[in-house]
């Protein structure tokens, strides 16, 4: 149920328990082979998939039109990247917090799949603050990501690699370029992710594997999005959330 579809008076009729999705993913380079909106497009079809599955067990969900925004330091000054401050995002997503619990809603799953540090400080610190306005939510997949519990630990696949090159082959193959690229692989750690792409080498817009992708690894990892996902959206109907881990959470100040 698309909310841009409602009127007020059928808005204000939905059981106060609806789970409400948003996905948010901005414009950024991801190669010479994948479009702009990789994280974004990845980002809308799990949240169709996991909505489909909720509705089918009687769960009650309403999207929101999407957020094609985010931080993206990384990838500044390749064309075609919008990076917005974090601080503008956070108050943005807050505000939408902020007005649907003054209708007295209050849970909210926030589908996301990129994970630029500030980016994702924009997001937890508007989940934080919301909690003293009442609104739970929750944004599983950096959680899980940063966690090491959402992919197999491989270091130098980092951008428009392996991962998500498979990922748009499964699900929008008809936007991807010639994959078949030479791999490019650069150490990333915690000195270097403070850096912009192009400040560490990268010239292409990617760090990874992406000719070694395929459709059916794509298939699995949306699977495991998926799955991911529902789960925590089962979780946040009983006031649960996923964590970030501690340390991320210290070192950006959320």
């Amino acid at each position: 149920m698309e909310i841009s579809k409602l009127t007020w008076k059928e808005i204000d009729a939905l059981p106060r328990d609806t789970l409400f999705f948003i996905s948010i993913s901005p414009m950024e380079a991801h190669g010479p082979h994948l479009p702009i909106a990789t994280d974004f497009e990845i980002a809308r079809n799990v949240e169709k998939e996991v909505i489909k599955l909720l509705e089918e067990k009687g769960i009650r969900c309403v999207t929101l039109p999407p957020l094609p925004l985010g931080v993206c330091r990384y990838l500044e000054g390749f064309a075609g990247t919008i990076s917005t401050h974090w601080k503008i995002l956070h108050k943005l997503l807050l505000d939408i917090f902020k007005s649907f619990a003054g209708y007295g809603f209050k849970y909210f799953m926030i589908i996301n799949f990129h994970m630029d540090l500030m980016h994702i400080k924009a997001l937890y610190k508007a989940i934080k603050k919301a909690r003293k306005y009442g609104i739970i939510a929750c944004e599983p997949l950096s959680a899980y990501y940063f966690r090491g519990e959402l992919f197999e630990d491989a270091e130098e696949e980092v951008h428009a690699d392996v991962k998500e090159t498979s990922l748009a082959l499964y699900l929008f193959p008809d936007d991807v370029k010639n994959y078949k690229i030479e791999d490019f692989k650069v150490k990333f750690n915690l000195f270097n992710s403070l850096k912009k792409f192009k400040e560490i080498g990268v010239k292409e817009a990617y760090i990874g594997s992406p000719s070694k992708a395929s459709k059916e690894y794509g298939e699995e990892l949306f699977k495991r999005l998926v799955e991911k996902c529902y789960h925590a959206s089962l979780m946040l109907r009983e006031g649960k959330v996923v964590e970030m881990p501690k340390k991320l959470k210290i070192l950006l100040g959320i």
